[in-house]
């Protein structure tokens, strides 16, 4: 069984076990895609987004990536760093 031993696994932990929070590392989890992609793939809104992938980010469980995009704009893409099993059906 695994142990919490601080307030840092305790936030981990919450984090991981919030629906919203599970559907947007399920959906950066193979490829990165912007916060635009995120909420509309998870049905959240925009203000959602963004403050669960700035918590996701401070914890170190996805990362930015910047790219520049087809009409040569600046883009940040999030990327999953965890690999949560798909639900069996």
């Amino acid at each position: 069984m695994l142990k919490i031993q601080d307030s840092k696994d305790r936030e981990i932990m919450d984090l991981l076990s919030d629906q919203t929070n599970r559907a947007i590392l399920e959906s950066i989890m193979t490829n990165p895609k912007s916060a635009s992609q995120i909420c509309t793939e998870c049905n959240i809104p925009t203000s959602t987004a963004y403050r669960k992938i700035q918590r996701l980010a401070d914890r170190k469980i996805i990362r930015k990536i910047g790219t520049i995009n087809d009409s040569g704009k600046r883009e940040t893409l999030y990327k999953s760093n965890l690999l949560i099993p798909k639900k069996a059906e």
